[in-house]
């Protein structure tokens, strides 16, 4: 969201505007979504109440392509209805951003490179997503290779990206900010029989840079003389008591970095109604506290169109997780699987109770089973029914330790809980979409545990939203 990103607007169109032919669109986002929250994301007692709430994302966007670049350029406005004076007090909250600004330049027709912000989104968006469903998006500021060859159904990307704070410094400057500090990825897609069958291999590194240490100290300053009075009032005489000064001394390591791998694959085939898909997942390498690294994650999808009107998918979800109860083990090395910047919310439930779970990596593992039906009533109208069991990898969660003796862990029973989403879409303009859902959350004694309740003092959580997509077009140079 720097300001320096507007600089590249006017160097992108006068660039692009010296070759040839050009098409110069503009179009726009309205999406307002009124929910409806009671056990969202985490678990209530009945000392909290549901609540209603609309969120609002508001995007203006400014495509330009010609033979050689291809430019976007998008301000964006995610906010909660309300949460601005109604003078438009947008500038000191900071709901008004610049989401993407970026271009790219084609070299030949199966070579590019790209350039600034942008939305990235690979294969299902389980490691790399757009995270569409929060109303601030996700981009990432990086430069990126591209080729393709397109009769052999070869397509491939590398992308790395070398973060700092403003102003930036020394190579190794210290870096706050919980975005990596370098990352580089290698992204390339094959397809085979026709489109039936698609392999791709996606491998990333980030680094990031050991957190800072915060040390509070306590000092003795100066004295100060303080009179001591009777009964009656009256001074007996003084006291010396010391002044003590307070504060904390932070150390930071910008020469501390570590660097975590994740490399793996998914594979895609579709033959008449039968689809498969899989994927597979291992990460190694560190975390930024020094800890090793060794987890892995899959998923196995199986889809039939029983009719045109009913297809069924059935599902298998892994992520490995961390045995608390090995103490010594989890000091060097960490098993739990990092989803890193996947769009959380396609998976794992729409009412998001593991969508901060799963991407910190500091888990106790995650098993999603589900099973979905999708009718399609018209060509326009459709509804999703999905049944998910939710359970973990090891029955150990972290526990406080309040005494000397306390164990740092405790035994629970590996069910989390299970939840059913009902979603209806209907589209009844090709840029006009009306999305409304109903899910509910049953959840177990461990789930209550690890929100923070006492068992048994939890309600069955429920979800309820419906949102309007309208995207328009405003301007589009092809037609005028």
């Amino acid at each position: 969201m720097k300001n320096h990103h507007l600089l590249l607007l006017p160097v992108i169109f006068l660039l692009a505007g010296t070759y040839g032919h050009a098409q110069f669109t503009v179009s726009g986002e309205f999406r307002p979504r009124l929910e409806y929250r009671d056990g969202y994301t985490r678990l209530r007692d009945s000392s909290q109440s549901p609540y209603v709430d609309i969120l609002g994302r508001n995007r203006i966007l400014f495509d330009f392509m010609n033979e050689k670049f291809t430019t976007r350029f998008s301000l964006q406005h995610a906010f909660v209805f309300g949460e601005n004076n109604f003078s438009s007090d947008t500038i000191t909250r900071n709901t008004v951003n610049i989401f993407e600004a970026w271009f790219r330049y084609s070299f030949t027709r199966g070579f590019a490179i790209k350039a600034g912000r942008m939305d990235l989104s690979y294969d299902d968006q389980r490691l790399i997503g757009s995270s569409n469903w929060r109303q601030w998006g996700a981009t990432h500021d990086l430069v990126m290779l591209q080729w393709e060859v397109k009769k052999a159904g070869y397509t491939g990307d590398l992308g790395f990206a070398i973060n700092n704070t403003a102003p930036a410094q020394a190579f190794l400057s210290s870096y706050t900010m919980k975005n990596y500090k370098y990352m580089a990825y290698l992204w390339q897609q094959k397809k085979f029989f026709d489109d039936k069958l698609t392999l791709s291999l996606l491998a990333i590194m980030d680094i990031n840079q050991r957190p800072n240490l915060k040390t509070p100290w306590s000092k003795v300053t100066g004295t100060d003389t303080l009179p001591v009075f009777n009964t009656q009032d009256s001074i007996i005489g003084y006291a010396i008591v010391p002044i003590i000064t307070t504060g904390t001394t932070i150390e930071t390591f910008p020469n501390a970095l570590y660097a975590r791998g994740t490399i793996g694959g998914n594979i895609w085939f579709g033959h008449k109604n039968l689809s498969l898909f899989g994927n597979g997942f291992y990460q190694f390498g560190s975390l930024s506290d020094g800890r090793k690294v060794s987890s892995w994650f899959y998923s196995a999808i199986v889809a039939y169109r029983i009719v045109k009107a009913l297809k069924i998918q059935v599902a298998w979800e892994q992520f490995s997780g961390n045995n608390y109860s090995d103490t010594t083990d989890q000091k060097q090395r960490s098993t739990g699987f990092c989803s890193l910047w996947g769009s959380s919310h396609n998976f794992y439930g729409y009412m998001d109770m593991f969508s901060a779970y799963v991407p910190t990596g500091n888990h106790a593992g995650l098993n999603d089973l589900w099973v979905r039906a999708v009718v399609n009533f018209t060509e326009k109208t459709y509804l999703e029914a999905t049944y998910r069991w939710f359970s973990m990898g090891y029955g150990y969660l972290p526990a406080k330790v309040i005494k000397p003796g306390d164990l740092p862990y405790q035994e629970v029973k590996k069910s989390l809980g299970s939840e059913i989403d009902l979603m209806l879409v209907y589209k009844p303009w090709p840029n006009v979409e009306v999305n409304g859902a109903y899910c509910i959350f049953l959840p177990t004694q461990t789930m209550e545990i690890y929100d923070g309740l006492k068992p048994g003092t939890s309600k069955w959580a429920q979800y309820a939203y419906i949102m309007v997509t309208y995207k328009p077009v405003f301007f589009n140079s092809d037609k005028h």
